[in-house]
């Protein structure tokens, strides 16, 4: 599983959104993405608008940012956490990004671009329904048709189904994330790949529910923030059963916290290796002699021998972020290890020949003598 600890979670959705916010040309607005509520399996308009059927102009000046399901006992979810990181955000730059606006908010700031914010995109239903919400709003299809705005999906994490549902929405929004979320199908492969979903049917805490009992809709997200887990894990992780005791009860994982940190040590290295027909490379001395960005140097430039070589391939290979690949993918074309096609030169086939041979150098003990010295005669002196 991917454990996302609450530093790394903050500082890198904080990095996306801000690098994302940099490309447009003009103001940006930063909505939370939360549940929406609906009438008759319809999502609420995200905006007010009058009930007439000609200039149906949108009004008012900001949205709710978070949304109580509850009135009893309210509960916040990790739109609190999101609308932090957006808070940031508009204090460190206020004349890039403002919070959550309303459509007069939008004309007077000429706003050029809404970002739903998330920590996952998951099954994608939660944010195809933000979309909708917005999509139902005149005002919005009226920017939009006109150029005038542009719509975003910025995250940390995503899955390949969520990616893909959220990007065949019609408003066809650009679904940016940090980190690629791993599922049952893609950190698993052959029987053990179809055998996890039995056993999580297995033990399955709520009965006849074979769809849901891998994640919600079926997603089987593999993945835990420090803030909580999300229901797109298995249920089994989650919920306790009669003979069942969760991993992360009631979703809550404040007991397993302290061991969500940087999980990039040399067995995981060696694993990856392992799935890239990497042996040599793992038995290789030069683990042991490297640095920390050496040795993941080696691995993603082993990424690099066969394709594909695209972000999301090389990240969902490597275990690195998005913004690592891009990151090493610059230092190793500067070094000459890589071209402009993220094809290996014969420089960077060399590194990765020197690392499968290298082994350290034997070190020579000295030859221990058994003739000791001591003075036979003494002198004056």
């Amino acid at each position: 599983m991917l454990l996302v600890s609450h530093d790394d979670f903050f500082e890198r959705l904080y990095a996306r959104v801000a690098m994302e916010g940099d490309r447009i040309d003009g103001c940006v607005g930063l909505f939370a993405e939360r549940e929406i509520r609906k009438r008759l399996g319809v999502p609420n308009r995200l905006f007010k608008e009058p009930r007439r059927k000609s200039r149906r102009r949108a009004t008012g000046s900001s949205t709710q940012k978070v949304f109580q399901k509850r009135t009893v006992r309210p509960e916040y979810g990790s739109e609190a956490l999101v609308g932090n990181v957006i808070t940031q955000l508009c204090r460190a730059n206020p004349s890039k990004f403002v919070s959550h606006p309303g459509p007069d908010l939008i004309r007077t700031r000429n706003v050029r671009a809404l970002f739903i914010v998330t920590d996952l995109i998951g099954s994608g239903t939660r944010v195809r329904s933000y979309l909708d919400s917005a999509w139902r709003v005149a005002s919005v299809r009226s920017w939009h048709s006109y150029r005038l705005i542009d719509l975003h999906v910025v995250a940390y994490a995503a899955t390949d189904r969520g990616k893909g549902a959220a990007e065949r929405h019609k408003v066809q929004p650009q679904v940016s994330f940090e980190a690629i979320c791993p599922t049952i199908e893609t950190a698993f492969d052959g029987r053990v790949a179809s055998a996890i979903p039995q056993l999580c049917v297995k033990y399955d805490p709520v009965f006849g529910d074979a769809k849901n009992s891998v994640g919600f809709d079926g997603s089987g997200a593999l993945i835990a923030f420090a803030h909580g887990c999300p229901n797109n894990a298995p249920r089994l992780l989650h919920r306790a059963g009669k003979s069942w005791k969760p991993l992360f009860p009631a979703r809550v994982t404040a007991s397993s916290r302290t061991v969500f940190s940087d999980d990039r040590d040399d067995d995981t290295l060696r694993s990856r290796l392992q799935k890239l027909k990497e042996t040599r490379l793992t038995r290789g001395g030069w683990l042991s002699r490297s640095t920390k960005e050496g040795r993941w140097m080696m691995l993603f430039l082993a990424s690099l021998r066969r394709g594909p070589r695209f972000d999301e391939a090389l990240a969902r290979k490597t275990g690195l972020t998005i913004s690592e690949v891009r990151q090493m993918a610059t230092r190793a074309t500067e070094w000459g290890w890589l071209d402009s096609k993220r094809h290996l030169t014969d420089e960077g086939l060399s590194q990765l020949v020197k690392a499968r041979i290298w082994r350290p150098a034997p070190r020579k003990l000295l030859e221990e003598n058994t003739n000791f010295y001591y003075p036979k005669s003494l002198r004056a002196p």
